[in-house]
């Protein structure tokens, strides 16, 4: 395995195999046992070595996912807290994400949120799970999430349909399925999975209240196959569906993406969004030989880049005579980027782009980092009426690539 991100990530999502290996012999999905009497909580250990929690319904719905604990009796005393308040309706806080589906955080009397729900299509969906937590809470078990190795499940809703999950190897369910009327029709959903599931482009990161952020796998038909629960963080979420996407390209065979994979993804997804600035400028693939240094320097991505930079009559060059100065990518992912204000429909769709293409680097490049070059300022402070904006990282292959815009900052 060639990128450490991988490795790191295999103890978080997936492990050795995907459900039954391959799929294309015998059963897909392991069926739920759904014979307990009431609901069940199951301890986990993450990737980022925290202690949390799932509660599922006895039907092996899962409910609710907690927060971080730095330790597992620390865990545990929040499966007290949520028990204690769990058992009133009035601790569920039900929120519209901005895509118009709904989820709920249960807060703790100071208003700390100790649990959040997946996501649902609909506000009276969310309301049935909160009844059916509130239910679970009854008498519920509380075990540690059984790692038996990763693995795909079934389980029949109160709706009477047919839903799968995929559970890590420490045991966290880290994707849930949409409805299917059968057994059958949901293991063709985790066949389609596996399939859309190597595509970055296919991740679609959705936000919620307060910094919250899900992900959703999404098919060519415009389907969703798969979703992850609600992260506290944009960064988190992408992160995590990063991981998803890594181990499933090892689990199918086809290893690292290639170059020109990852210019298709990026150009999918980067085509009508737009740099808002004095003025709107695309986004466009750039790559080339980086040789052998450990790190991106400004003077690295100059010499890589001045054709670039200067080839383009809208930017501020030449590139040599350029002031510069460096942003980190955890800060450009913690930007909003136009997602303030979900009633602005045109900022909403430059948002929703925009987190796809975050979504798509985040997958394909390690050590990546943010460069602008401008006309005007000094070495740390730059703008000009053509500034030149770079994301670029190291891709599998040990080259140089990302993306570059324009900025009118004047």
């Amino acid at each position: 395995m060639s990128r450490f991100l991988r490795a790191l990530a295999a103890t978080f999502v997936l492990a050795a195999c995907l459900p039954a290996c391959d799929g294309e012999e015998g059963t897909t999905a392991e069926e739920q046992d759904a014979t307990a009497s009431s609901g069940r909580f199951e301890l986990f250990v993450g990737e980022d070595g925290k202690h949390r929690f799932q509660l599922l319904a006895k039907n092996g719905e899962r409910l609710l996912v907690s927060q971080a604990y730095g330790s597992k009796s620390s865990a545990k005393g929040g499966i007290t807290s949520v028990k204690k308040n769990g058992r009133d309706g009035a601790r569920y806080q039900v929120l519209e994400a901005q895509n118009g589906e709904f989820y709920w955080n249960l807060l703790a009397t100071n208003g700390q949120v100790i649990g959040t729900s997946e996501t649902y299509a609909s506000k009276s969906n969310a309301d049935r799970a909160v009844t059916a937590a509130v239910a679970a809470l009854a008498s519920p078990a509380s075990a540690d999430a059984e790692a038996s190795g990763p693995h795909f499940e079934t389980f029949k809703g109160a709706d009477g349909k047919t839903y799968f999950r995929l559970r890590a190897a420490n045991g966290q369910i880290v994707l849930s399925s949409q409805a299917y009327s059968s057994k059958s029709a949901a293991e063709g959903g985790i066949a389609s999975v596996k399939k859309v599931g190597i595509d970055a482009a296919s991740f679609q990161i959705v936000g919620g209240e307060g910094g919250q952020h899900f992900f959703r796998l999404v098919a060519s038909n415009g389907k969703i196959v798969g979703r992850g629960e609600m992260y506290a963080t944009k960064s988190n979420a992408l992160r995590a569906a990063d991981s998803i996407r890594d181990l499933l390209r090892d689990l199918t065979a086809v290893g690292d993406p290639t170059l020109a994979e990852f210019r298709s993804e990026v150009e999918r997804v980067s085509t009508g969004l737009t740099y808002m600035s004095e003025s709107d400028y695309p986004f466009a693939f750039v790559s080339g030989e980086a040789g052998a240094a450990p790190e991106i320097t400004e003077a690295m991505v100059r010499e890589v880049f001045a054709d670039v930079v200067d080839a383009d009559p809208d930017a501020d060059r030449p590139m040599a005579e350029l002031f510069a100065m460096e942003g980190s990518w955890e800060e450009w992912k913690d930007a909003e980027h136009s997602c303030q204000d979900p009633e602005d429909p045109v900022g909403l769709e430059q948002c929703t782009k925009m987190r796809s293409l975050e979504q798509v680097l985040e997958a394909n490049l390690e050590g990546t980092k943010v460069f602008y070059f401008g006309a005007n300022g000094e070495p740390g402070s730059v703008d000009g009426v053509g500034v030149s904006v770079f994301i670029v990282g190291f891709t599998a292959e040990g080259l140089l690539a990302g993306v570059r815009t324009l900025a009118i900052w004047t």
